[in-house]
């Protein structure tokens, strides 16, 4: 009766950690950078298994008192990804968007994972604005 204690709560103890939360999306990082009168934030999971869809969103908070007029490219942040085979053809500069305090954009891009191993995430700023991201870091499993 003991042993059959025994092995139902060893068989409970396996099934409830095969279910536990540890999905390979749970490791998330937002990098930031903050100038006088923007801030850029870049939100992405950092541990990914090949086959996976990578998302990452980004965003562009305006801080400034004074409307401020910036020129850009279309989308004002863009993505690369060294983990995916993935190519984007983007709008070349030649955009205008007038930032007013506490506008807010936001762009989202994901990439289909394609290689292991430790892999880079490459954020561009088409604006002009002076924000330099370094590359983020993802392990590719």
């Amino acid at each position: 009766m003991s042993n059959n204690i025994l092995m139902l709560v060893l068989v409970v103890s396996m099934t409830i950690a095969g279910c536990s939360s540890t999905d390979k999306n749970e490791d998330n990082v937002t990098e930031r950078v903050v100038t006088s009168d923007f801030v850029l934030e870049v939100t992405t999971p950092t541990v990914l298994g090949t086959g996976e869809t990578m998302k990452v969103k980004g965003t562009l908070k305006y801080t400034g008192i004074k409307p401020v007029e910036v020129s850009h490219g279309k989308p004002i942040i863009r993505f690369s990804f060294s983990g995916s085979n993935e190519e984007r053809n983007y709008a070349d500069v030649g955009y205008y968007t007038e930032f007013k305090s506490g506008q807010v954009v936001e762009v989202e891009d994901e990439f289909k994972v394609t290689k292991k191993g430790k892999q880079n995430l490459f954020v561009d700023m088409t604006a002009d604005i002076s924000l330099t991201m370094n590359p983020i870091e993802i392990v590719v499993k």
